[in-house]
């Protein structure tokens, strides 16, 4: 099997200067960050890549809490509680964490999190997810979840076929950059009867979260059109 994306291409030395704008709640001894409306009529999930909690990833939640009219709650819970995956270890080092961080394994505490949303924030109709690289991983295969209303992935990594099936009429977002390969987006894609699905074939996987460099304008505005799809889909869908 090829490489993923997400296991050759580096995150840049690049560190963007940028304070994020909400607070953190504690769930279970875990940091969750929280940000926009807490009387908003629907929330969001992000759930990040495999570097967990990054200036880049953010900026993103802040702007979909921020950003518009009748934006959500966006909460941002520490899937690895505080131990993601170490840039600079070897391939035995990374394996392991992978095995260890499967994507099914973390599915419970997905509704851990949907639960306590519905607790902490009575006003929440709705909730939805959104996913970088090994999160869309994970936010589409918790689509069949009954207080889920819609995903969204960006840039995912290893998804298959197998992942949307039963889940045909349900709404999806994916937005794809020039490193996930056609075939395996179009082998998802052509189950889904409900799905919005883009690509950008100018910026690099993981572009839009921690292996992104919004110093470079085309990145950067790739980043804010990627938000802005996935805040428009939101509106769509759960509002």
């Amino acid at each position: 099997m090829a490489a993923e994306p997400c296991d050759i291409i580096p995150i840049p030395e690049f560190t963007p200067d940028y304070t994020p704008k909400g607070e953190y709640e504690l769930l279970d001894s875990r940091k969750v960050y929280v940000v926009g409306n807490p009387k908003a009529s629907y929330a969001v999930i992000c759930i990040y890549d495999i570097f967990g909690l990054h200036k880049n990833t953010f900026q993103g939640a802040d702007y979909l809490a921020t950003g518009t009219t009748d934006a959500p709650l966006v909460v941002m819970p520490d899937f690895f509680n505080g131990k993601p995956v170490d840039p600079d270890g070897g391939p035995e080092a990374r394996t392991e964490w992978m095995n260890k961080n499967n994507a099914v394994n973390h599915i419970p505490f997905v509704e851990t999190v949907l639960k306590w949303i519905k607790r902490q924030y009575p006003s929440i109709k709705t909730i939805g997810l959104y996913g970088f690289c090994w999160g869309g991983k994970v936010a589409l295969m918790c689509a069949k979840m009954q207080t889920v209303g819609a995903v969204a992935l960006i840039h995912p990594s290893r998804l298959v076929e197998s992942d949307s099936k039963g889940i045909e009429n349900f709404p999806v977002l994916i937005i794809a950059s020039k490193d996930e390969s056609v075939e395996s987006m179009d082998a998802v894609v052509k189950n889904l009867q409900n799905v919005e699905y883009l690509r950008y074939d100018d910026v690099h996987h993981g572009w839009c979260a921690a292996r992104g460099d919004w110093g470079v304008p085309l990145q950067k505005q790739r980043a804010e059109e990627a938000m802005m799809k996935t805040n428009e889909f939101f509106h769509k869908f759960l509002l």
